[in-house]
């Protein structure tokens, strides 16, 4: 049975990586350092789950940080915030 955010909105297949970095971005409302995870960033910004936004400066010295977007929040609500 395939994970769903909704009744009828589906939830992106991720993998280890992918759920790892979305899990990171949940435990930091202050936004995820716009330098973390180089690699991952790209796809999810690209699926909708990830956005770059403005941020404290005082908490992250480049202005810009990641964070997720509404539909982000409910891939992480389906699978779970944390690996169990």
């Amino acid at each position: 049975m395939r994970k769903t955010a909704c009744a009828d909105t589906p939830v992106q297949p991720l993998r280890g990586k992918q759920l790892a970095v979305l899990r990171a971005i949940a435990a930091t409302p202050g936004g995820l350092r716009i330098t973390a995870y180089p690699s991952a960033m790209p796809l999810l910004v690209e699926m909708g789950l990830v956005e770059e936004r403005p941020a404290s400066h005082t908490a992250h010295r480049e202005g810009r940080a990641w964070f997720l977007t509404v539909e982000g929040r409910a891939t992480v609500k389906a699978y779970g915030a944390d690996e169990s």
